[in-house]
């Protein structure tokens, strides 16, 4: 029951090589998990300061100062995507592997940017008296390529996720899971079609800005969660997608890192 378990969601969100999932070997007829993920919450963003004036001193106290630049603010944070996972057999040690796996992910909030990485389990378990319910948490890191000037794996988020959801015992598999994620952002940046800059923050006894040389975490925090996919799963199990991001509803503008096919 343990390894049908992980099957369902652990292997699904398992990070590392995308192996290709084999539908003509017989005599066993692979089944296929498609699961559709969402992070919603707030991070910081950066801003443009224009002449900003603060007091400079022990943190509230001093003589008025000007500071210029970039300085992170709270803003808005979306991230989304699909994974999906082909196993053999129920209690296979192929569940063990957790290799089988694609993922596509992408954030439309504070920015648009394609993102690659992926979520990974820590605790998968069936719960609940009549084991149909379902207790999870996890890691998800993502990294950030935007399409701008000078944009490349400048943004990291590295989140702790945890949460309950529903199990589906007749078809051993995760049904739905939700919970709370907080983490870090390991540093904003203000991003225009012209500039893009470490978006900084205020020192307290100076109130000028620091950290654009030598970029600090920042905070992301919010409610996720994820859910079986029939369509998407039924696309790849009748071999009418080569993988999750055909098979899905994924933007066109979204770049699909690391993802091989189901053959």
């Amino acid at each position: 029951m343990k390894k049908c378990m992980i099957a369902a969601v652990a292997a699904v969100v398992a990070a590392g090589a995308f192996a290709a999932c084999n539908y003509n070997d017989p005599p066993t007829q692979p089944k296929t998990w498609a699961y559709t993920w969402k992070f919603t919450g707030k991070t910081t963003d950066g801003v443009l300061t224009k002449g900003t004036k603060g007091k400079a001193g022990n943190c509230n106290m001093g003589t008025p100062a000007t500071a210029g630049g970039a300085v992170r603010a709270p803003a808005s944070l979306k991230i989304q995507g699909y994974t999906a996972y082909c196993d053999v057999t129920c209690g296979s040690d192929d569940f063990e592997v957790l290799a089988e796996c694609q993922e596509v992910f992408w954030q439309t909030k504070p920015h648009k940017v394609s993102l690659s990485g992926g979520v990974t389990t820590e605790v998968s378990n069936i719960i609940g008296k009549k084991a149909k319910q379902y207790e999870i948490a996890g890691l998800a890191t993502f990294i950030g390529y935007a399409d701008e000037p000078g944009m490349a794996d400048q943004l990291k988020y590295e989140l702790v996720f945890a949460g309950l959801g529903k199990y589906d015992l007749k078809n051993s598999r995760v049904s739905s899971a939700s919970g709370n994620f907080a983490g870090t952002l390991e540093y904003p940046w203000y991003v225009s079609k012209t500039l893009c800059v470490y978006a900084g923050i205020w020192d307290c006894a100076t109130i000028t800005l620091i950290g654009e040389d030598d970029p600090v975490d920042s905070v992301a925090f919010g409610k996720w969660n994820v859910k079986f996919n029939k369509k998407a799963a039924k696309k790849l199990q009748n071999d009418k997608a080569n993988n999750i991001y055909y098979a899905a509803k994924v933007p066109k503008w979204v770049i699909p890192y690391n993802l091989t096919n189901c053959q």
